[in-house]
């Protein structure tokens, strides 16, 4: 459709799209009278009524998804796993019931997708449900999980700022006190997803967001998991056997052979590969490609912060030790142990997180898509295996690898394998087995 549809046609949408009540929007176009629907789009943006986002998406005659029960999405702030997109919205009733702005972030799962990968909609429950177990400052929050006409929505506490790997790729390096001070807020928050009896599995600086205030909160726990209850049957929900789960330049060692059988030290471990990127600006054990990291996880030592007092290396050290009984005893210490370096909060300056989000241009793809439509082009099922994202990764059987300890230079490989395809997955994992055999094999003929 035209981006400057008929006016009548332009107002029509606007009735569908229910973000305004039939007598708000009348009183709203009153005073604009012979204008285009493009004109009155940009008089209606001027005045804080539409977004940019949603302008765009009505005069296209694109209606459905800007407003979700009480939810009125705005902009879209990012790509989520396994087919899900981000926005921001404002809650209509809270914003009535309390008088702010009341801004949330949502998950959306198309309805389509789910059906069609049903591992998606259980991954973004099992969030949801874990989720809601958490209330501390420096988590966020899960408010509400819901299903609409087309869609899953998943509403999140919406938190300003910028993410810690943005802090570091724009500034460089941060100072000793704002990485004690980074790292003590992630530790409390950590302290209390342990002490309600979940396990994180994905710290990291794509994950911490740095408030203006200058407080960090850790954000998504889309591969949270509760130890001590039954895990789904299907690995490929929560990870296990074949799955390795996780962010490979964070993952701690024993969570790389075994996502399920993990304990609080593995999200110290991350902390403290995450304490070293925020110090030096470069993950600890950089490598080409997954399996490399692995193994630089399992084997190399922790390289020395030249510039930081030696008992912040220390600690730093302890945090990433290869055997989780080495490391400090509990999120809780090391709290306690970054509080002498932090830094006081300052805040910094105001930002207005709607107009940062409301960009056109600023995402092209994400801005394809109306919400709860099909995933925008470059939106992908199953979650990214960069250093950026949390990935599920198949490898063969456990029983079939060598211990880490002795794993030979062509061990076994991370594979990128959709679980879906069982073919695809039989044939890398019978290779890899096989590979590694023949290693053996012709090692004990040497010997």
């Amino acid at each position: 459709m035209s981006s400057d549809p008929p006016l009548p046609v332009f107002l029509e949408t606007l009735r569908r799209s229910q973000l305004f009540a039939s007598g708000e929007l009348e009183r709203l176009i009153a005073p604009y009278n012979g204008i285009s629907a493009q004109q009155l789009a940009d008089e209606l943006i001027a005045a804080g009524e539409l977004t940019h986002y949603q302008a765009e998406k009505l005069l296209r005659g694109r209606a459905e998804g800007l407003a979700l029960g009480p939810y009125v999405v705005l902009a879209p702030l990012g790509r989520g796993g396994m087919g899900t997109v981000v926005y921001l919205a404002r809650n209509r009733r809270a914003a009535c019931e309390l008088g702010d702005t009341a801004l949330v972030a949502l998950k959306l799962l198309p309805r389509r997708k789910a059906l069609e990968n049903p591992r998606a909609l259980a991954r973004l429950r099992r969030e949801a449900e874990l989720g809601a177990r958490v209330v501390h400052p420096h988590v966020v929050r899960t408010l509400a999980f819901q299903e609409y006409t087309n869609v899953y929505c998943l509403a999140l506490e919406f938190i300003p700022g910028q993410t810690l790997r943005d802090r570091v790729v724009q500034r460089g390096p941060l100072s000793v006190a704002e990485a004690a001070r980074i790292g003590a807020d992630v530790a409390a928050g950590l302290a209390h997803l342990h002490t309600v009896g979940l396990i994180h599995r994905d710290v990291k600086p794509a994950n911490i967001m740095i408030h203006p205030d200058g407080h960090a909160v850790l954000l998504d726990l889309g591969l949270a998991i509760a130890p001590n209850e039954p895990l789904p049957d299907d690995p490929g929900i929560a990870g296990g056997p074949g799955y390795t789960v996780g962010t490979m330049d964070f993952i701690a060692p024993e969570q790389a052979v075994n996502a399920v059988a993990v304990g609080p030290a593995a999200d110290l471990y991350s902390l403290g590969c995450t304490l070293f990127y925020a110090l030096t600006g470069a993950v600890p054990f950089p490598a080409p490609d997954h399996r490399s990291k692995i193994l630089r996880h399992h084997r190399d030592p922790v390289p020395v912060i030249a510039h930081i007092p030696g008992a912040m290396n220390q600690l730093v050290h302890q945090l990433m030790a290869k055997s989780p009984s080495a490391r400090p005893s509990s999120a809780d210490t090391v709290h306690q142990r970054l509080l002498p370096w932090a830094a006081e909060l300052h805040r910094g300056p105001c930002i207005n997180p709607v107009a940062l989000a409301d960009t056109p241009g600023r995402d092209a793809l994400l801005w394809e898509a109306a919400p709860g439509e099909e995933s925008a082009p470059g939106v992908t099922d199953e979650p990214s295996t960069d250093s950026g994202r949390g990935a599920y990764l198949s490898w063969p059987k456990p029983d079939t690898w060598p211990k880490p300890d002795t794993w030979p230079d062509d061990g076994p490989s991370l594979s990128p394998v959709a679980a879906d395809s069982p073919g695809a997955f039989l044939l890398i994992a019978c290779g890899i087995v096989a590979a590694t055999g023949l290693t053996m094999l012709l090692f004990r003929f040497l010997r």
